[in-house]
């Protein structure tokens, strides 16, 4: 676990990503959410800042990282070092090294492939060596949690490595936590049910 700023700072540099962007993307994706009221739809307000902050990602991390979108999956992807970034809220434990945190809402078919394909990267010990006609990336997880007694956005990036049937992220591979993001702003607090996920399996009735 990474957590120290300076390390925190080496370790983003050898992924390619600055400590800086990733909380301003967070933060313009909470902006986006302040203007919203009780009259908005419930599970928008946690889809609003979904979209918004994985806008903002794309344009922090532009033009070294580019957007791919599978189906309803959205990625932050560079393509040069084989990674991918995918935005989730997290639980309470977010951002606090002595947590054992999740993922709020629960994940779907995408998640869990780009799970294992973490797990074989994990098994070789090193980043995905992958030719240029291949597609998979190591997938991380920016995860973000609003915490509205202490006021503030708390942010990590991890790595995970394993997933339960529930949907839910049990294992992380490596965890940088980044600094909270202080609000003072009065922003509508809605709990909307498990919350917008983005990663859905849909099926046919047979």
């Amino acid at each position: 676990m990474t957590t120290n700023p300076k390390s925190v700072a080496d370790r983003l540099a050898e992924l390619g990503l600055e400590e800086g962007r990733l909380r301003e993307a967070v933060f313009q994706g909470h902006l986006q959410r302040t203007r919203l009221t009780r009259n908005h739809p419930t599970i928008y307000h946690g889809l609003n800042m979904w979209g918004e902050l994985v806008a903002a990602l794309r344009e922090q991390l532009s033009p070294e990282w580019v957007r791919e979108d599978i189906g309803s999956y959205a990625l932050t992807v560079n393509e040069l070092l084989k990674l991918a970034i995918a935005v989730a809220s997290g639980d309470e434990g977010t951002g606090d090294p002595a947590a054992h945190p999740s993922n709020r809402s629960r994940k779907g078919r995408n998640t869990v492939d780009a799970i294992e394909a973490n797990r074989q990267f994990e098994l070789f010990e090193l980043l995905p060596p992958k030719s240029d006609n291949e597609e998979s990336y190591q997938t991380w997880v920016l995860m973000h949690h609003t915490d509205h007694v202490r006021g503030e956005i708390r942010v990590e990036l991890s790595l995970p490595l394993s997933i339960g049937a529930d949907g839910k992220i049990t294992a992380w591979a490596e965890r940088i936590i980044l600094s909270s993001i202080p609000f003072d702003d009065q922003l509508v607090e809605i709990n909307p049910p498990s919350g917008p996920d983005i990663d859905i399996d849909i099926q046919r009735k047979a």
